[in-house]
């Protein structure tokens, strides 16, 4: 059995095969296919492309494959479900469904769906199961709720330096680590936000948490005040579930996307103290995309044994 899995994200893609096993046929990685960012057609020609490239690596036709699962960045409701759809179709794949990203996320990360899933990566999205249904939370912008995404705690951080340059908030050391690193002043970066240079924006959102890290754990009082924000958001999004669904203790908190896996131990310890005994917190160090695999199996009625499940996220050296 040969099984597609596919992850469109926004900035990247990830597309894997596998089989019944756990074997990894071919892992890939290309740039973003969200047709709300890069338009319908060049999103069709860009999952195409990639997906050519990866049957060819796997010495598979299309007719191959038994299944494929996506899960698709934006795929949030009706409206943007018959767009991706349209795009879907066109591939000629014989069996295959999607979701939103966060769902193969929320697979990926407890592998029986029962837990809490809560992403934070260019955006965030948020899914959780008891077992017996399935809820979501949030998953749009900063103009429509969300308060997590590296993006927006970026700006948060730019935001601290600018103002306590010009002495609107409390002084933090991050003023003196960014604009080191940068070898300039934070002003002379505004303009990369203003014109739309978001790859430009990118490598600076980088920059400035890695610099939100740095000033924490030299105890600056502003740095620690925007963890305090990140955690106090993950236990409201937590606590928001949990008056939704039942659940019994120990849960699984799945803390996904490239903020949470690349987080300094010192965000993760906090979010544990905040929450208590009753969670157990996981950060895969396998991608989503796992997810998508699993959930392409049931499409053709079988499932991955446990055994399986360990050879196919040991490949990126995790675990169960």
């Amino acid at each position: 059995m040969r099984l597609l899995g596919v992850d469109v994200g926004g900035t990247k893609m990830h597309i894997l095969i596998v089989d019944e096993l756990g074997n990894v046929i071919v892992f890939e990685e290309g740039p973003g296919a969200n047709y709300q960012g890069v338009g319908v057609e060049k999103a069709y020609q860009t999952l195409k492309r990639l997906i050519e490239k990866a049957l060819k690596s796997a010495s598979l036709s299309l007719d191959e494959l038994d299944a494929a699962f996506f899960g698709v960045a934006g795929a949030d409701f009706e409206y943007e479900n018959r767009i991706v759809r349209s795009i879907l179709e066109r591939l000629g794949l014989k069996r295959y469904a999607f979701d939103n990203d966060g769902r193969i996320a929320l697979r990926s990360g407890t592998f029986d769906d029962v837990g809490i899933m809560i992403s934070c990566g260019t955006g965030g999205i948020n899914y959780a199961c008891d077992g017996k249904r399935m809820e979501r939370i949030g998953g749009f912008s900063s103009f429509f709720g969300e308060r997590l995404g590296s993006y927006i705690i970026a700006g948060k951080v730019a935001s601290a330096i600018v103002r306590a340059k010009d002495g609107r908030s409390e002084n933090t050391v991050m003023v003196e680590m960014f604009e080191s690193q940068i070898a300039s002043k934070i002003e002379d970066i505004m303009h990369y936000e203003y014109e739309g240079d978001y790859e430009k924006m990118r490598d600076y959102a980088v920059l400035l948490i890695r610099t939100l890290y740095s000033a924490a754990r030299d105890h600056d009082f502003v740095a620690l005040k925007i963890l305090c924000e990140i955690v106090d958001e993950v236990v409201r999004i937590v606590e928001a579930f949990r008056k939704k669904l039942n659940f019994t203790p120990p849960i699984k908190l799945v803390l996904e996307g490239s903020f949470f896996k690349n987080a300094d131990p010192i965000l993760l310890n906090m979010i544990c103290s905040a929450l208590g005994r009753d969670y157990r917190l996981i950060v895969p160090k396998h991608p989503p995309v796992v997810g998508a695999v699993l959930l392409a199996s049931e499409l053709v009625g079988c499932s991955f044994t446990d055994r399986a499940i360990e050879k196919l996220i040991g490949f990126w050296g995790d675990q169960t």
